[in-house]
This record gives structure tokens, C-alpha cells and sequence, in this order.
């Protein structure tokens, strides 16, 4: 069972972000600015965007977009995915992608992080303009186009093998990176290992592997059944990442039950704001008269939480190896 005491720092779950009061350490070479402004600009803050080309591998349709935030001289290159209105299509569904973006928080700390800063936020239809002419609002009733807002990572490059045994075998840098790669990966049930999916710091001393893809996650029906995915365990698993999940309580991860939740303003664009408590734990997307409610549904919780209790009995038992 789940242990009912928890000292696992998470933090809050809210408008699809990390809470902006976190601390900030890592990711400076990879992150156009500190992981926690970055969040709360693409959560909440005003933007125009100045330049829009595709994003280049996928077949969602994801745009490379230029931002330039109000009051931030700085422009920021993202990554947006328009959703459909259900909330929950093939590859594109946006409590999966903040799903394991949030995972994460249970085993890592800010600069270990593996999935780049990843919120769900709407972009008004007026606009819009530069992505596509006339666009249709997501949802019936409001004036705004959602879908997923991650950050363009920089400093990075395609590796040619994400799990490169023999450097795993001598690099000890890289095999910790790697290792909580394929943790996170089996804990959410990542199961779209494309080449293009991942992405590798150019820093040759700090070889940081990045997940960016991760839309066929938590049990989706539909992926590639011929690739080789992580979401098996490959590779011995860092001690310290394990150590940390043992404090893992089934209360902090019924905290993914919501992950963010948007309000309709007075112009009719969905907005994030603090969330409330979860209305409908067995749906992922909660629609209501005043807005949208997102996160992990109970199956999926329930469905995670037994892989971690898994897990953690083969390492007790000798059967999964660490290091």
C-alpha cells in the first residue's frame, strides 16, 4: 500500500504550471529565462506572436512560435499544439502532456527536470491570426483557441541513440539522466519512442536528455506496437530517484487529478486560474458553464500508482538493479 505519510516535496498543482515560488536551479543553458518565471509567463501572461513555422517532425500539427510577452523585452520561442474540442484525441491530448510533466515533480528536482515547462493555455482568436485565418474557437461558447504551450528548448540537438549503452556504461552523468529518462517513462506509459521525440544538451559535461513528445502516455490504445518504447525498464535506476518515490503517498498523487483549470472572461477567452477541487475524477476533461477543469482520471492514477508499487518490490527484491 501506499505509504499515508508523505514528505515528498511536489510543487502546487495549478493553472497546468509549477508554482511560480519554487525554487530554481539547473536548466539555465536549455531555458531562454528561471524555470519558474518562464512557467508563469507562458501560464498567464499576455503575448504577441511575432513568428510562426512548423515545428517540424509530428503529425499533430504543432507550430515553432515566436513570442514576445508584454513588459518582456526578450523574445521566447515555444511550442504550440492546438487541442480538439473533446479534450482527448490520438497524440493530442493535453492532460497526458501535463500529466508527465507533473510526474516528474514526484522523483526530480527543477534542474533535473526531463519534459521542458509544458502549461495548457488559450490564445484569443483576435489573435490568432498568424497560426491560421478565421479560426474556429476549441469550445463552443468561448472566443479562443486551446491547446498545449511548451517551451523551445535551446542548447539542444537529436541524438543519434537515446540509450547509448556503452557511454551509459562510462559516463556516469549520462546514465543518471537516461535512467530517470526511463523511469519517467515507464511510470507514465510513454510508449512513443520516435528519434525526433527526444532531444540532448550540446554540453558534453552535463549530457541532459529531454522528453518532448508525450501525448501517448497513461494508457493510450493507439501507438506504434513495432518500436522499442521506455516504457520498460532498460537500465539500472539512479538510488536517489528511488529513495525519493518510497515517500510517494496516494494523496500526492491524487493531487494529478487536477492539473490546471481554465475560466471563461468577460471576452470569452478561457483563462487559467487557481484550481478547485476535482469535479469529475473519471474524465480527464471536465467541461462546465464557467469553464474547463483537466488532469489524470482515477483509472489512470490508479494505473500509475500500482506501477510505482511494482517497481518498487522488484528493487526490494533484487530484481531491478541500482545504482
Amino acid at each position: 500500500m501506499m505509504s499515508r505519510r508523505s514528505s515528498v516535496e511536489i510543487p502546487e498543482i495549478g493553472a497546468g504550471a509549477a508554482n511560480p515560488g519554487m525554487a530554481v536551479v539547473g536548466c539555465a543553458a536549455n531555458l531562454p529565462m528561471p524555470l519558474a518565471e518562464l512557467v508563469h509567463r507562458l501560464s498567464f501572461d499576455e503575448f504577441r506572436i511575432l513568428e510562426v513555422k512548423d515545428a517540424g517532425g509530428g503529425v499533430m500539427g504543432a507550430k515553432r512560435l515566436k513570442l514576445q510577452f508584454d513588459a518582456e523585452p526578450r523574445i521566447i520561442e515555444t511550442k504550440w499544439k492546438a487541442t480538439t474540442a473533446s479534450g482527448d484525441s490520438w497524440n493530442n491530448s493535453p492532460h497526458r502532456e501535463i500529466g508527465t510533466y507533473a510526474v516528474q515533480w514526484l522523483f526530480l528536482d527543477p534542474g533535473q527536470y526531463i519534459v521542458p515547462p509544458t502549461v495548457v493555455r488559450s490564445i484569443p482568436l483576435v489573435a490568432y491570426g498568424p497560426i491560421a485565418a478565421d479560426p474556429e474557437p476549441t469550445i463552443l461558447g468561448t472566443r479562443c483557441v486551446l491547446g498545449v504551450l511548451a517551451s523551445w528548448l535551446q542548447s539542444v540537438k537529436q541524438p543519434d541513440n537515446v540509450l547509448d549503452r556503452e557511454r551509459f556504461e562510462h559516463d556516469a552523468a549520462y546514465a543518471v539522466r537516461f535512467a530517470n529518462l526511463n523511469l519517467l517513462h515507464y511510470l507514465v506509459l510513454h510508449r512513443d519512442a520516435r528519434a525526433n521525440n527526444f532531444l540532448m544538451s550540446t554540453d558534453p559535461a552535463d549530457p541532459r536528455v529531454f522528453s518532448i513528445d508525450n501525448g501517448i502516455a497513461f494508457g493510450g490504445s493507439l501507438y506504434n506496437f513495432f518500436s522499442t518504447h521506455f516504457n520498460k525498464i532498460r537500465v539500472p535506476l539512479p538510488r536517489a530517484s528511488i529513495e525519493r518515490l518510497r515517500l510517494v503517498s496516494r494523496r500526492d498523487l491524487d493531487r494529478l487529478g487536477v492539473l490546471g483549470q481554465l475560466e471563461t472572461d468577460a471576452a470569452g477567452v478561457l483563462r487559467n486560474v487557481d484550481p478547485g477541487v476535482n469535479s469529475d475524477p473519471e474524465n480527464a476533461m471536465r467541461l462546465a458553464p464557467w469553464g474547463l477543469q483537466f488532469g489524470l482520471t482515477r483509472a489512470e492514477i490508479d494505473a500509475l500508482a500500482d506501477r510505482l508499487q511494482q517497481l518498487l518490490a522488484k528493487v526490494d527484491a533484487g530484481e531491478q538493479p541500482v545504482f
